[in-house]
């Protein structure tokens, strides 16, 4: 039972609307009631559809025509594109005539019929309106990073401060915090909105959160009906499988079924799936499908049993055993993304790969952030890859970029942090220069687990390797001992034995064999030129050693030196590379 009227009086005297509450609702109507404020603003999930009542409706209608029309003297919504527009007649008659009594005791002259529907006239109208005593009122901004955009003061217009002005003035007047008046602005991204109305603490910022599994769940079974569509599952694995949707997002999956063969699919839903999130995160992300797994890997085996240990504790619902982040840290050619893709292969969970969500713009790096962090939030179980994270995050401090760097660091290490997330949404980031992250980042509670890479380290590991190359490039060979060519490899990375492999078949198609033969791999290993620095090299593999968080993991050669001894050999590799 939603009452959004503040007034003294007995309960017969307050007006009602019976709905099915979202935990959003209850938030705004207990700060409210309990005289918190009148402002609010709605942000994440506002383009999509509300219960109301016996139907779905958009929220702004929601807002207007339900919540607010039902609880309140008079509703009205403004933008900038449509302006001031009221649910009816009725209530815009009100509405002139309570501006045009305020007006006449000015002295000023009476509002005409056609309302005004600039900003800059709105405001000091509205808030004339407000302040008419006796009467209660409910005012919805939508857009409202239009009307209090991000940007230093001193890049604003008169206009565009007198706006944040107003909206401060309204959060602390004490007439209108005294009155049965509402307030809402709405915005898709809290980002959008100038941070001095964000942070004030008079102004309540509310998430409308994407619609968890049992509010799918009753939107399909309310919609079913209205499709002749089959489903190639049941009802309750759809609502599992449209995790991260909107519930017009499910609609239109619906819809699009109807138009084509009349039936939901599995492959439908991972298609539209792939292409609502990668739109709706503007292509800062990138939903990866692995065709491999921990099988195609060659050598790691400990890495690989102890990933699999991560899969099976995730599957099994032991969460805490689960780390909350994972760190592969190794130098280039070592094969982390691969594995990383291939650990998302076996795991079956939704994987996100983080591209570069960093702009130009003021407020968009931030807005960007938020959109894809709503979404991670929405999908539930998700693997999240971040590759070079070195480049995409670093130390969290960039100068000149009015400190977006350090809040979006700052929002990010927090979101790693929380520990509801564990086992639900597991953080994998990889970077072959794990020095120039900020040791705050990697500590464990964020990365419990941080895994080493090596090259293949003896013969054993780079007979298999090469085998797995083989497979994955779709080769055919035919070589019986590999005991001379993997003498002739060894300190060779992942990356040169497959480029290494691609020109044996090369060799092999110029003799006119079939199967790649021993002397067609020797001949590519002695045309190849290794590019590479050794002395960088071994940097970055001490780098991976001073990071491990598992001696296991480490190679025989690695696993016995002292942490005095590993620091001491850093020191001298940086000096050697002048390295700060």
């Amino acid at each position: 039972m939603i009452e959004l009227k503040r007034n003294s009086g007995s309960d017969d005297d307050l007006k009602k609307v019976i709905l099915k509450d979202p935990k959003w609702l209850t938030e705004l109507r207990d700060r409210y009631l309990a005289g918190e404020g009148i402002m609010f603003i709605l942000h994440s999930n506002v383009l999509d559809l509300v219960p109301y009542e016996d139907r779905f409706v958009p929220l702004k209608e929601f807002l207007i025509s339900g919540l607010i029309s039902k609880n309140k003297d008079i509703a009205l919504y403004y933008d900038s594109s449509e302006g001031i527009k009221f649910t009816n007649a009725e209530m815009k008659r009100k509405f002139v005539k309570s501006i045009n009594l305020t007006q006449s005791l000015l002295g000023e002259p009476p509002l005409s019929e056609v309302l005004p529907s600039q900003t800059s006239q709105v405001l000091p109208l509205l808030e004339k309106f407000l302040k008419v005593r006796g009467q209660s009122s409910g005012v919805v901004l939508g857009y409202a990073e239009t009307i209090a955009q991000v940007s230093e003061i001193n890049f604003l217009t008169q206009e565009e401060r007198a706006n944040l002005v107003t909206f401060q003035r309204w959060a602390s007047d004490p007439d209108l915090l005294g009155s049965d008046n509402l307030i809402l602005l709405v915005t898709e991204n809290l980002s959008d909105i100038n941070p001095r109305i964000v942070k004030n603490p008079q102004i309540y910022s509310i998430e409308i959160p994407m619609p968890e599994y049992d509010e799918r769940l009753e939107y399909i079974n309310f919609i079913i009906n209205n499709y002749n569509v089959d489903l190639e599952m049941k009802v309750e694995q759809l609502a599992y499988l449209t995790a991260g949707l909107r519930r017009i997002q499910i609609d239109g999956l619906f819809r699009q079924a109807k138009k084509s063969d009349n039936k939901i699919t599995y492959q439908l839903i991972k298609d539209k799936k792939k292409a609502i999130i990668e739109d709706e995160c503007f292509g800062l992300v990138e939903m990866v499908e692995s065709d491999h797994n921990l099988d195609n890997i060659g050598g790691m085996e400990v890495t690989k049993t102890y990933l699999r240990r991560i899969i099976k504790n995730i599957k099994d619902g032991k969460y805490q055993r689960v780390p909350m982040g994972i760190f592969f840290v190794g130098a280039m050619g070592t094969g982390k993304t691969f594995v990383a893709e291939a650990f998302a292969g076996e795991s079956g969970l939704t994987c996100l790969k983080l591209k570069n969500f960093r702009d130009k713009w003021v407020g968009s790096t931030e807005a960007n952030l938020e959109k894809i962090l709503n979404i991670v939030k929405a999908l539930g179980s998700v693997l999240i890859i971040m590759d070079e994270v070195d480049r995409a995050l670093g130390g969290g401090e960039d100068e000149g970029d009015s400190g977006t760097s350090s809040r979006v660091y700052a929002k990010i290490k927090a979101f790693m942090s929380d520990t509801s997330n564990r086992g639900k949404i597991l953080w994998l980031i990889m970077s072959n220069r794990p020095d120039k992250l900020d040791i705050d980042l990697k500590r464990p509670g964020r990365f419990d687990s941080k895994i080493p890479f090596f090259y293949p380290q003896n013969s054993e590991e780079l007979e298999s390797v090469i085998k797995v190359l083989f497979n994955k490039n779709k080769i055919k060979f035919e070589i019986n001992d590999f005991s001379e060519i993997t003498k002739k490899v060894v300190g060779y990375s992942g990356a040169d034995l497959e480029a290494i492999i691609l020109s044996s078949d090369g060799f092999a198609a110029d003799a006119n064999h079939d199967l790649v033969l021993e002397s067609d791999f020797i001949n590519a290993i002695d045309d190849f030129i290794p590019n590479r620095d050794n002395t960088t090299i071994e940097f970055m593999e001490y780098l991976a050693v001073f990071e491990s968080s598992s001696r296991q993991m480490l190679p025989e050669k690695f696993k016995d030196l002292t942490n005095d001894q590993i620091t001491h050999r850093l020191r001298e590799l940086k000096t050697i590379l002048n390295i700060r």
